[in-house]
Formats: C-alpha cells, structure tokens, sequence
C-alpha cells in the first residue's frame, strides 16, 4: 500500500468517526481508537483507554441530547514503513450545560498507528479549544 492510500484510508476512517458521533454511536465511536488509546480533551481532562472512553461518550450523551462534535483534518501525514501517520486539524463543537448552550471550535492533533491487521486507528489525540461563545436559551 502506497502513503496515499494510506492517508485515504485515514481520512475515510475520520469521516466515519464524525458520522458515528452524529449519530451518537458509542461502540462505532470506540471502534476508531487503539486499545491504549489517550486523550487530553480541550478542557484539561487525561484519560486512557477504549473502556474509559466508552463510559465518557456514553455519559456525555446521556446528559447532554445535543452534544456535538466533528474534526476536520487540515494535513495528514504518514510514514509508511513505520505504520503511524499526524493529522492535524480543525474542530468544532456544541453541548448544553445549566439551560445554556456553548459553541466551541479548537485545533487538534492525532496519531493514528497502523494495526497489524493493516486498519489505522487512532492512539492518542489533543484538543485545543480556541474559541467559545455561551448562548441563551
């Protein structure tokens, strides 16, 4: 496999990550991540692991019936031989907390780690929140 099959695949898994949040598929959501996979959330939080995160996306949807987000990837690089790839990108987000609804849009940063099966999963992503804006309901 050549990298720009590599970085298509990346890309159509990160499409399908976003459609998965949409429809706020928790398992579809976990699915994309390795299994020592470690987040730093724009809001400061650590956490480790597809079984945390599965309880995070499982709570923050049972809490909040119009949470949202979606990355869009700006570059992707890959190293073929080495099985990892950079996505940098940008996000944007909407949840509701005590009758008020925030917008906020960042930057990120992924590694996505080739399995030996050949599926790209992602191993570890920071979020960097660069705006935010709190709307009346």
């Amino acid at each position: 496999m050549k990298t720009n099959q590599h970085t298509h695949a990346i890309s159509l898994a990160r499409k399908r990550f976003n459609a998965a949040i949409l429809v706020r598929n928790v398992d579809a959501i976990c699915a994309f991540f390795s299994d020592d996979y470690h987040i730093l959330t724009a809001f400061g939080i650590q956490s480790q692991g597809v079984d945390e995160q599965h309880r995070r996306w499982s709570r923050a949807f049972q809490l909040d019936p119009i949470l949202l987000y979606r990355r869009r990837t700006r570059e992707l690089r890959c190293n073929e031989h080495l099985g990892a790839a950079e996505e940098l990108g940008s996000w944007v987000g909407r949840f509701s907390s005590k009758q008020q609804v925030s917008l906020v849009a960042g930057v990120y940063s992924a590694k996505w780690q080739r399995q030996d099966n050949g599926r790209w999963l992602i191993q570890s992503e920071v979020f960097t929140m660069l705006k935010s804006k709190i709307l009346l309901t």
